[in-house]
């Protein structure tokens, strides 16, 4: 398509190319070209209120691009850190402050706990089997944990 069929196309050729790259993003998801659509079309919705040159409307696409690109990491950037997801594959993180029973004494620093249907290693003061103790830390190995009695 050239310039001149585009242009041809007056406001709706910048709807159409909106709806285009929306239509993009479901076959190539990325949530990056359904902002750009947006951008595409809200200059198609300006072009229907007033009419403006070419350029201009290349330079207010560009502005709107870089407006709704902004705007949508924004809303969706902070989904991919939400504190659910942090502890994801860090289970021993994820168990720092909730409270367990000894399930073998720590003996010589260390013991063992029931999580489920699991069993970790515990590391602390020395206690009695059937304490309960609560998780205060994860060792460097990532795979001990540091107890306290509760």
């Amino acid at each position: 398509m050239t310039l001149e069929s585009f242009e041809a196309l007056g406001p709706w050729g910048w709807v159409i190319f909106g709806i285009i790259l929306c239509a993009a993003e479901l076959t190539v998801p990325g949530a990056f070209l359904v902002w750009i659509g947006f951008a595409s079309m809200a200059v198609g919705l300006v072009n229907m209120a007033t009419p403006v040159p070419t350029v201009w409307n290349l330079v207010m696409f560009s502005i709107f691009a870089i407006g709704f690109v902004i705007i949508g990491r924004m809303i969706y950037g902070g989904a991919e850190q939400n504190a659910d997801g942090a502890q994801l594959n860090q289970r021993a993180r994820a168990l720092v402050g909730r409270n367990f029973r000894l399930d073998q004494e720590i003996a010589a620093g260390m013991g063992r706990i029931r999580v489920d249907d699991s069993v970790w290693r515990v590391s602390g003061p020395a206690l009695a089997s059937g304490v309960e103790v609560k998780v205060v830390g994860v060792a460097a190995d990532g795979v001990t944990l540091m107890v306290e009695k509760a």
